[in-house]
């Protein structure tokens, strides 16, 4: 009898990482990233921004104003110029895979899915590209360079430790908020900014589990290069019966700038030039308009963070109201411009630059009325309605601009309530 051949000995697995804790661990990671990314994107729209103007100190405006005028109009220009030609090179090689898809895709991972294309080395690519973009001066917002980096890396990390897809989905929702947190230092408006924008309906409530948590901890690691500072100077603003008339003024006159720069900004983007050697050409012109602006106003260039300071500090003056209505005017004309002409941006900053430089208008003219409002509050109040209108995001457009000013306590329930009943208002007539 022929004896049975007994299986030779299996080595011993060691036991899989349980699922709680690869997800700590992930959102750990992701979290390191995203703080490391909002660092690298500040320092390099820092480097940008003196490359093209050439003072190596100061603000945006301040370089602009500091530069001869040929630099000023041929800043812009040149930037859109060289980042059109590599657009134009990336798009026709495959292109970049959003965030936003990435999120949205809930099939089975494969070799063709959102996730596998995204990569990093394209994302990263992009992102310097938008940060060159906005550092030359061109009007478009710098959010989406971290937003895409810190998703990219949220992609590798959640597929390297084997997440669940669901969660895998809702760790790239939650990194992309934390990189905008981690440039803004604002990490309740990160959170909010993941939960209400880039998560779908029915993730939301699951989703804030990691949201909150990885857009502090991006945040705090931020702070090793932005020293903790708030990134915008909030001057005193009382509450007074004047104040609040300015703000309760300066809701609905924000309001209607935010839907009516949506409108243009959709129209543009639907009318978008196609990806061809035009590109380079295109965008470099609507740096040109921008820098030609630039000696009129030089708040207008770049993503309109300077806009939100100039209209915090706006003095009472007939000066000051002229140069805030240029702002109101031309911002969101030129924006349109740069995205029409085929620029990848954002909108947060272009949409609370309009706003506060309309609530500060308001509250200076009152002021030249004999009245003694707050123009800072006003200003914060036109920005967190129109960022809410533009986003469609009452939570976000309003903690994200009270938080990245460190405004006043008081000013929060009724920014609340107003970015919540424009967004009521004009949500049935949004495009």
């Amino acid at each position: 009898m022929v004896p049975a051949c007994t299986p030779p000995l299996e080595p011993a697995r060691r036991p899989a990482l349980p699922a709680a804790a690869r997800l700590l661990c992930a959102l750990v990671l992701s979290g390191v990233a995203a703080g490391l990314i909002g660092i690298a994107m500040a320092y390099l729209l820092e480097g940008f921004e003196w490359l093209f103007y050439g003072v190596e100190e100061g603000s945006l405006p301040e370089r602009v104003a500091a530069a001869p005028a040929w630099r000023r109009i041929a800043a812009p220009a040149l930037g859109g110029a060289l980042a059109g030609a590599l657009w134009w090179w990336e798009r026709s090689t495959g292109g970049v895979v959003s965030v936003e898809r990435v999120v949205a895709d809930s099939g089975a991972p494969g070799p063709d899915s959102p996730s596998r294309r995204m990569g990093v080395l394209r994302p990263f690519g992009d992102a310097v590209l938008q940060v060159l973009t906005v550092g030359a001066g061109n009007s478009v917002g710098r959010e989406g360079a971290p937003r895409l980096a810190a998703g990219a890396v949220a992609v590798v990390v959640g597929r390297k430790l084997g997440l669940d897809r669901s969660w895998a989905r809702l760790l790239v929702a939650s990194a992309a908020g934390a990189g905008l947190a981690a440039m803004y230092n604002a990490p309740l408006g990160g959170a909010a900014y993941a939960v209400e924008i880039v998560m779908l309906t029915g993730m939301r409530r699951r989703g804030a589990l990691l949201a909150v948590p990885l857009s502090a901890l991006a945040t705090v690691v931020s702070w090793w290069g932005s020293g903790g500072r708030a990134s915008l100077v909030m001057p005193a603003a009382p509450l007074t019966a004047q104040t609040l008339l300015a703000c309760l003024l300066a809701a609905p006159v924000a309001a209607l700038l935010g839907w009516l720069a949506a409108r243009t900004w959709a129209w543009c983007k639907a009318r978008r030039l196609p990806d061809s050697w035009s590109l380079p050409l295109a965008i470099g012109g609507a740096g040109l308009a921008t820098g030609a602006a630039s000696l009129l106003l030089p708040e207008l260039p770049g993503n309109g963070r300077d806009a939100f300071q100039g209209a915090l500090d706006s003095p009472a003056a007939a000066g000051a109201l002229a140069a805030l209505l240029g702002v109101v005017v031309l911002k969101p004309l030129l924006t349109g411009a740069t995205l029409g002409a085929g620029a990848t941006g954002g909108l947060l900053a272009p949409s609370f630059a309009l706003g506060a430089s309309g609530g500060a208008a308001i509250a200076v003219g009152l002021s030249l009325a004999g009245m003694s409002p707050s123009i800072p509050a006003a200003a914060l109040m036109g920005a967190g309605v129109a960022l809410a209108v533009t986003q469609r995001a009452p939570v976000f457009g309003a903690v994200f601009v009270w938080e990245v000013t460190q405004g006043p306590i008081w000013i929060l329930p009724p920014l609340l309530v107003a970015c919540w009943a424009a967004c009521r208002i004009t949500r049935p007539h949004a495009s």
